[in-house]
């Protein structure tokens, strides 16, 4: 993993190299000791921080001592993993090579034809310019800090641009809660005030006379749903475009970490490269979410489908991942940088600690695949319905009760009134026969302060009546990319970086261009992917039709620290950020709402059969990481 930082002083002034010590410094985490590669000339100042293996470190000193130089003087920081057209040149030297072969000109900033997981920046000292890029998906974080006229700055981490000097440590209160609630932030701003991201496959270029910006990659509307391929054929090019995808993550040595679940995508990617590590004798360590019994209480959760995967891939090495009841769990150590723990409480800060204990550099994750390979159709009937496709609407309807053992009236209900009607008159309806919903939406906003909700932007639109369009939606709206940075910054402060076969840019872009009947055919949904993974997953994972959530028994977790949280509440409504942004009287009600702790054991099962208080376990932890957030940093 490599992180990177440095500015520009657009007035004219000379860069500072004690400046950017002091950021290499902040994103140097205690107990790590990267190679780093420092660049200061005139007005630029530019560093690379290489987290590689111990038993690399002499071999890194040594080709660390300074930045990448191209013939033509360009001097290049980048913190980037190619996947495709290296010809057998190391990532960084491809990237230069193209970089200077194009020289950063046209639309896409020179940029054309690097595909991979990346974050960089050029400096061109003859006509003094800096280019910054990012990935189009977004896995390697970029946020920049930019005065206009005065200095512009750059850093894989926030905590980066803090240390500069170049901008004070300010929550930007609009950008938290936009976070909070799902939503996308203007023009990409980050928690921080005066911080913002580079946007996922855009490109800036600026000097102190002039600065364009431009996209170098993205996803072509074009293309969606265009492609006549038959079903069968479609998943075998899926099935060796997401083999192709793993293997091309995997490091050269050492083992490799995974996620592993009993649902369709993070089971795929494990078993691959299992599979490809296997000749080489290296170790898969797969991380798996299971619920921990507590008394008479002994939830399966998704323990007996893993255990299928690891039935047949015998040599996988299972290491499950718990929650305990301690507090800590829900109002862990947050990361400064990020409302996100990093803290062994929480187990995705702890599968990165662990992982990086284990001498592993990259943990893979199947995110991104319900959103691209594994697309589930959504909206998918409606769209038959509309488009006049009767017959194949009418067979759909009737194969989805049959797989679902359910009624033709649900069926209709969940699959074509759900996309046919906006959401308000669904919730009228509702509330007409007598449900009061209380979605997880409406859960958080109730224990906000009305006057944090006025700057945030509106929820995104609901799915539509057209599921070519709703897949189009997801692969190009800012959750699918936010997950990524998360886990970027997560895994930064252990030194080993996260990546993601599913979202590969062949991947998404050849599941764009499937139709809609792909992905729901003979009322299975995720039809595609369950038959690109034939001969791959066991078939009790192909067949399961059920998704369970991460840790089942989070219910009873919430309601046992129920005292524990009641007594936090004096010491939080003293904090005057905390009791302006959050409505702390709610949060009381909703807490005293829970049965006791002797209770809630008693009644453990009941509790997690219940889907109200299944919401409301699964929003509380959330917005008490952020209250935790806003305590602890701000």
């Amino acid at each position: 993993m490599r992180l990177i930082c440095g500015f520009l002083h657009l007035d004219g002034r000379s860069a500072e190299p004690g400046r950017l010590a002091a950021m290499v410094a902040a994103m140097t985490e205690p107990g790590l000791t990267p190679a780093v590669a420092c660049f200061t000339e005139g007005p630029v100042a530019l560093a690379m921080l290489d987290f590689a293996p111990a038993a690399a470190a002499s071999q890194v000193v040594q080709s660390m001592t300074t930045l990448l130089r191209g013939a033509s003087g360009l001097v290049l920081a980048a913190d980037c993993r190619l996947y495709e057209g290296k010809d057998g040149r190391a990532d960084e030297a491809a990237v230069l090579e193209t970089l200077e072969s194009r020289g950063g000109d046209g639309a896409d900033g020179g940029l054309r034809g690097i595909f991979g997981d990346f974050a960089l920046a050029a400096w061109n000292p003859r006509d003094q310019t800096l280019l910054c890029a990012r990935d189009g998906m977004g896995i390697r974080p970029l946020f920049i800090h930019d005065q206009p006229d005065r200095v512009f700055a750059f850093a894989s981490l926030p905590r980066g641009l803090t240390a500069s000097g170049f901008v004070a440590r300010e929550l930007d209160q609009a950008a938290l809660i936009s976070t909070l609630l799902v939503r996308a932030t203007p023009n990409n701003r980050s928690v921080l005030r005066g911080i913002e991201r580079l946007g996922p496959g855009t490109w800036l270029r600026l000097s102190a006379r002039r600065r364009e910006s431009g996209v170098h990659w993205r996803l072509d509307p074009a293309t969606a749903g265009r492609n006549r391929c038959r079903p069968q054929e479609a998943a075998e090019e899926m099935a060796a475009l997401v083999t192709q995808a793993v293997r091309a993550r995997l490091p050269a040595t050492g083992p490799v970490a995974t996620h592993l679940s009993g649902g369709l995508d993070s089971p795929s990617i494990s078993v691959l490269a299992a599979r490809a590590l296997r000749a080489t004798g290296r170790p898969l360590l797969a991380y798996s979410f299971l619920p921990t019994p507590r008394g008479d209480y002994a939830p399966d959760g998704e323990g007996p489908l893993v255990q299928t995967v690891l039935d047949q891939e015998p040599d996988i090495v299972s290491i499950p991942v718990r929650i305990g009841s301690s507090l800590d769990y829900l109002m862990p150590r947050m990361d400064c940088d990020q409302p996100m723990p990093f803290d062994p409480a929480d187990p995705d800060a702890w599968i990165c600690m662990d992982a990086a204990t284990r001498g592993a550099q990259v943990l893979l994750s199947g995110w991104g695949g319900d959103e691209g390979a594994s697309f589930n159709g959504r909206g998918a009937m409606a769209e038959a319905l509309l488009a006049g496709h009767w017959g194949r609407f009418v067979r759909e309807i009737r194969a989805c009760a049959v797989s679902r053992d359910s009624s033709v009236t649900k069926v209709l209900l969940g699959e074509v009134r759900n996309y046919l009607l906006p959401e308000a008159v669904q919730t009228v309806i509702q509330r007409l026969r007598g449900g009061m919903p209380d979605s997880a939406p409406m859960i958080l906003t109730e224990l906000l302060r009305s006057e944090a909700l006025r700057s945030v932007l509106p929820p995104k639109p609901a799915m539509r009546s057209n599921a070519v369009a709703n897949h189009l939606t997801l692969l190009t709206g800012p959750i699918l990319t936010r997950r990524p940075e998360h886990w970027a910054l997560t895994s930064a402060r252990t030194g080993i970086a996260a990546a993601f076969p599913l979202l590969d840019r062949r991947v998404i872009e050849f599941a764009l261009t499937l139709p809609s009947q792909h992905f729901l055919r003979d009322g299975v949904s995720r039809r595609l992917y369950r038959d690109a993974m034939i001969g791959i997953l066991p078939n009790s994972i192909l067949e399961n039709r059920s998704k369970e959530a991460p840790f089942s028994e989070t219910p009873l977790v919430v309601a046992l620290q129920r005292d524990a949280l009641l007594r936090q509440l004096p010491d939080l409504r003293g904090h005057p950020r905390v009791n302006a942004l959050f409505d702390l009287d709610a949060l009381e009600r909703r807490l005293r709402a829970l049965p006791p702790s002797a209770e809630a054991l008693r009644r453990a099962s009941e509790l997690g059969d219940s889907p109200a208080l299944n919401k409301l376990a699964m929003m509380l932890p959330r917005i008490l990481r952020f209250i935790a957030y806003v305590r602890q940093h701000h």
